[in-house]
């Protein structure tokens, strides 16, 4: 008798297991799918992609700045403790690559500005110590990988008003390098006196060119939560009327696009910006149950063939497979679709870091652990979850 109590217990226990796999089938599966076609960590932390110099690509790591041919790498500049690089820009015109390190003073908070050369020794300079005249207490907050430097200062002509500019560096003369503005931001001005610097943000696989060709949008924040934003070209900026936080942006067909970190997204109207851009009461095209970081993967494709636009976003979550947003030109709404195979096949198990579009729907994609990949998209099959969507090497077999 306890022999049928033992069966009818085990029995019980395997149908109560069966009925909760059977339930979680596709989940169960989207898991394992998940562990047997993740890329092992490659022990490589990737930082920023800072472009191509043929027949070299250079990028910074968590262990200093290298470049590779795909076969060879090198390390042009080594981090240490006292030469630690924050950020870095490709400035192969002149044969450097440019970077900041933190002041060795703990009590000064200004940035150094330095340059390694790409060519011979890879020799690294002392502090560049560029001026800005039209400032007093010029501070250097950050280097874009479009050469861009964000400066704040203030302006001893506007009642010492917080300036924030986009500058470039300018060593024309050097004995006395410089940086040379681009665009400014004067909290009387543009009326952001209590505000400060919350992000500036790139476009997808644009991350490394020229500001006169490729927008930025510089957004601030005061402590009441509230935002101002602007897209900028270099010479003009624009207000974008949207009290929230924004993930990123995307120009497609002449059409600029804006994702929020709740996972909403705007049709911004038509660019090359000429006007203001209020969207305080604007309806999204869609309103995603994803979060996503500032500067978040976002890649906009279109389909000349069936006028269809798509774009392709990471979540902030490292486990969640790429996710297509679709809509045809004109439309008002959208529609998403999440990514494993084809271009998304190795990307569902990452953290995008930086990103370098080599050619029309043709990427670079560094991750913060699990290497570097090349992922080719087909427009007209870009929501397919299907390997006919487009390819994806595997970690680090990577082609210039």
């Amino acid at each position: 008798m306890r022999t049928n109590h033992k069966y009818i217990k085990i029995f019980s226990v395997l149908a109560i297991i069966a009925a909760i796999t059977g339930c979680n089938a596709d989940a169960s599966a989207g898991l394992f799918r998940q562990i047997s076609e993740s890329t092992t960590p490659v022990g490589i932390r990737y930082r920023q992609i800072l472009g191509i110099s043929s027949p070299d690509i250079y990028f910074t790591t968590t262990e200093g700045i290298y470049k590779t041919d795909t076969n060879t790498s090198t390390q042009i500049k080594a981090n240490t403790d006292v030469s630690l690089n924050r950020a870095a820009y490709l400035d192969s015109t002149n044969s450097r690559v440019l970077f900041l390190i933190n002041n060795s003073d703990p009590d000064i908070s200004n940035s150094i500005v330095k340059s390694v050369s790409i060519v011979g020794s890879y020799t690294e300079s002392p502090n560049l110590a560029p001026t800005y005249a039209a400032l007093d207490s010029v501070t250097i907050h950050n280097l874009y990988t479009n050469g861009l430097f964000l400066l704040q200062g203030t302006d001893p002509a506007n009642s010492n008003a917080k300036t924030f500019v986009l500058a470039t560096y300018d060593d024309t003369v050097p004995a006395s390098p410089v940086f040379t503005k681009k665009i400014s931001f004067n909290e009387i001005d543009n009326l952001l006196s209590g505000y400060s610097l919350e992000s500036v943000l790139q476009a997808t696989g644009k991350e490394t060119v020229a500001i006169g060709t490729q927008p930025v949008i510089v957004s601030f924040v005061n402590e009441a939560g509230n935002y101002k934003h602007f897209i900028t070209d270099g010479a003009t900026s624009y207000t974008i009327t949207l009290n929230t936080r924004l993930a990123n942006f995307a120009i497609i067909n002449s059409k600029l696009y804006i994702l929020t970190i709740d996972g909403k997204l705007y049709h911004a109207g038509a660019t090359p910006v000429g006007a203001a851009i209020d969207l305080s009461s604007a309806t999204p095209l869609l309103d995603i149950a994803k979060v996503y970081d500032v500067n978040a993967f976002m890649f906009g494709v279109y389909d000349s063939g069936t006028s269809t636009n798509y774009i392709i976003t990471k979540s902030n979550s490292k486990n969640d497979p790429l996710y297509v947003i679709s809509f045809t030109n004109g439309a008002t709404t959208a529609t998403g679709k999440s990514i494993r195979y084809g271009y998304g096949e190795y990307l569902d198990s990452a953290e995008i870091v930086s990103t370098y579009e080599k050619a029309p729907n043709d990427l670079l994609v560094a991750t913060a652990e699990n290497g570097m990949f090349d992922i080719t998209i087909i427009p007209a099959s870009t929501n397919d979850d299907s390997t006919s969507n487009g390819t994806s090497s595997v970690s680090e077999d990577y082609t210039l």
